[in-house]
């Protein structure tokens, strides 16, 4: 757009749709913490000093990481749907500007 031109890549939309698979990957990685989460539990052992310890390190631990897998997902996606939304929007100001400018 430095030389007065209103360009969008044409693959703007597909870049976008990536997102969302990239979400649904870090979705799966999510599973796999969860199943991690409980032979975590398990492994741990549950009435001695040595499980109490383990438990206060790990179960927190293991908590941060899923809710930091979750936020990631649920931003990925938000980023995909409206990336996917901006890049219409955008497609259809470049068509207008295309229109306008043949006259």
């Amino acid at each position: 757009m430095a030389d007065g031109t209103l360009s969008v890549p044409e693959n703007l939309p597909q870049r976008f749709t990536q997102f969302g698979a990239i979400s649904r990957i870090v979705d799966e990685l999510g599973v796999l913490n969860d199943r991690i989460n409980v032979e975590n539990r398990t492994a741990g052992g549950r009435d001695d000093v040595y499980a109490k310890e383990y438990h206060k390190f790990v179960d927190s631990t293991g908590k941060g990481l899923t809710y930091g897998l979750e936020g990631l997902s649920d931003l990925l996606e938000m980023v995909g749907i409206k990336g996917n939304k901006a890049s219409v929007i955008l497609n259809d100001a470049e068509n207008d500007a295309n229109h306008i400018a043949a006259g």
